[in-house]
């Protein structure tokens, strides 16, 4: 199948190397000069623009970060739409509010383009292994004919219904862990200050009804080494629990306890920490509780 793919970054770079190693024609486009020439040294097209890549391929994927980039690549001048291409099947991997997927969708159908929004879940280590969850929303035809794509690059697919679905059952799935994300960082903090050892505590959660995947990744792999790398940012994921807050209002939902994980979550961007992982939360709230950086090993 010949595939576009726009959107390089932690995630997309990994899913379309996948897509090139089973064998898919490849043609990229990114801002990243690095990023096209490492696709491209491994067997990959590079293509001028959205636009330019929507002529000729069969399918096109992109996987940007916020809803206006990816308006943008499907709506803007230079995108999808603007290659008067009729019989295209597109797919934002992006999580973005449901009303942006519609809109998108609703905008691409009157222009003859299939859409589906289908973001997915299980971070760059899943993206590299080919072992993501899709989460999937439009028409049962066009999720047939990426069927291909999604099997390459992920474990399962789950078709959620009409466009718009698939980003309203990952934003429920990533409220919960974003929050869950900020509650264990104040459960450490707690334990620690309250002289328990890090390690322990963690022990004692993971063999309790604590346990969940969020805490078996943000403890080994963050809290206690105090790793804070991004594989996810605090910059993208508050993007994703504002989408989240945002479709909830637009049906008459208060999210409490997302708007209070979201107080934490700025107050870490505030001080300088938009770029390091989402576990950074936890750095204000030692510092807060007059716990010295590095304490918690």
């Amino acid at each position: 199948m010949r595939v576009g793919f726009v959107g390089l970054g932690l995630m997309g770079m990994p899913m379309a190397r996948n897509l090139l190693g089973a064998g898919h024609e490849l043609i990229v486009y990114s801002a990243s000069a690095e990023a096209r020439d490492a696709l491209g040294r491994d067997g990959a097209r590079i293509g001028a623009s959205p636009c330019d890549i929507a002529k000729i391929v069969d399918v096109f994927c992109a996987c940007r970060v916020t809803p206006e980039q990816s308006r943008d690549v499907f709506l803007g001048p230079t995108g999808v739409c603007a290659s008067a291409r009729r019989d295209l099947l597109c797919i934002d991997f992006a999580t973005v509010d449901p009303t942006t997927a519609r809109a998108i969708g609703a905008d691409l159908a009157a222009a003859g383009i299939g859409f589906l929004d289908a973001p997915v879940s299980g971070g760059p280590g899943a993206a590299k292994a080919g072992t993501l969850s899709i989460i999937v929303g439009g028409a049962e035809a066009d999720v047939a004919q990426a069927r291909p794509l999604f099997d390459v690059l992920g474990k399962q697919t789950f078709h959620m219904g009409p466009v718009g679905a698939g980003v309203s059952a990952k934003l429920c799935n990533n409220m919960i862990t974003i929050t869950t994300h900020a509650l264990l960082a104040e459960a450490l903090v707690l334990g620690v200050k309250s002289g328990i050892d890090p390690r322990r505590l963690y022990e004692v959660l993971r063999a309790s009804s604590a346990r969940s995947n969020t805490l078996e990744r943000v403890f080994p792999n963050h809290f206690l080494p105090r790793n804070f790398e991004a594989a996810a940012s605090i910059a993208t994921i508050t993007k994703d629990l504002a989408c989240a807050i945002e479709a909830a209002e637009a049906l008459g939902i208060r999210l409490r306890l997302p708007e209070v994980a979201m107080e934490l979550y700025r107050d870490a961007a505030a001080r300088g920490l938009s770029e390091r992982d989402i576990a950074a939360v936890i750095l204000p709230i030692e510092e807060a509780a007059g716990i010295a950086k590095g304490s918690a090993t």
